[in-house]
């Protein structure tokens, strides 16, 4: 059973990466979302807001991809 699988340490492992990747996925949507209103009301700091956060968010995603990856290899 899949519950069973993830009782494990290896299983709690991958899921927190999982979880470090779908926060990366929630921020960039928060933080699209914000500096579009922004740049919709004619603030020019929205576009360097939504730059980093772009960034930062693409950096988690594929920091918790490549640690599931990882961790489902079995590499050390």
């Amino acid at each position: 059973m899949i519950i069973n699988k993830l009782l494990t340490r290896k299983g709690w492992r991958v899921v927190a990466h999982s979880t470090l990747a779908a926060a990366g996925i929630g921020l960039l949507y928060l933080i699209s979302k914000t500096a579009i209103a922004d740049i919709q009301q004619g603030d020019v700091s929205g576009w360097f807001i939504l730059g980093v956060g772009i960034v930062f968010s693409l950096w988690l995603v594929a920091l918790g991809s490549m640690l599931v990856k990882a961790e489902l290899t079995g590499w050390r």
